[in-house]
């Protein structure tokens, strides 16, 4: 059997995921037989007869949290592989990072649980190695900070991208630092041109003026 990583998402909207699995790098990582995504739905391990998965807080609060007794279900009837990490998508985790995409990677298997409404249930943490954020500001769920960290990650798995020098050169790839500028076909476009560098064919100049180019994140 050939090596994959496996990425298992605990949702209460599985069909949130379907178009994006199935498009560009996503659908071609597939095809390689390199990721399988496994999408739960978390209502299927709901134990009364309308699959309710969330209930007021206790104290009093506007909104509804989401209960742990699914949510952990859903976590022990997931298969683990050899190393694998559970990660809560959370506003109060850490700050998604390209540095954090690449440790991520390295594990054969990542479950997200993408929480919804309040939020969850406090007890579920005790079921997860990590929160993460993707930024300072509210979603309404998990669904798409689940779906960055999927494209970030496997973008880095090893025959994903046609060349591995594809993640290399990119923005991020060195901490701190975004892409040189990018140019294609016009060389002239309303006035508008390549810089001459770029067409002189001389690698050791252009790779000069790449490193010139690339911009050091401020903030």
């Amino acid at each position: 059997m050939p090596t994959f990583k496996r990425f298992d998402l605990l949702t209460i909207f599985p069909n949130i995921f379907d178009s994006y699995l199935d498009e560009s790098i996503m659908k071609r990582a597939q095809a390689k037989k390199l990721v399988r995504f496994y999408v739960h739905n978390i209502r299927d391990f709901a134990f009364d007869k309308h699959k309710i998965v969330d209930d007021t807080p206790y104290g009093g609060g506007p909104g509804m949290v989401m209960k742990v007794e699914p949510i952990a279900c859903a976590l022990r009837a997931v298969p683990r592989k050899k190393s694998s990490r559970v990660i809560l998508l959370s506003a109060r985790g850490k700050i998604f990072t390209q540095k954090k995409a690449q440790t991520l990677s390295k594990y054969h298997q990542l479950i997200l649980i993408c929480g919804h409404y309040e939020g969850v249930d406090e007890r579920v943490v005790k079921f997860v190695d990590e929160e993460i954020s993707i930024g300072h500001y509210v979603l309404t769920g998990g669904e798409l900070p689940a779906l960055i960290i999927l494209d970030a990650v496997t973008r880095l798995i090893p025959g994903v991208l046609g060349k591995n020098e594809s993640t290399q050169d990119e923005s991020f790839s060195e901490e701190g630092f975004l892409e040189y500028p990018q140019y294609t076909r016009p060389a002239v476009w309303e006035n508008l041109k390549v810089p001459k560098v770029l067409l002189s064919g001389d690698h050791k100049k252009i790779a000069t003026w790449r490193a010139a180019k690339r911009k050091r994140i401020v903030g």
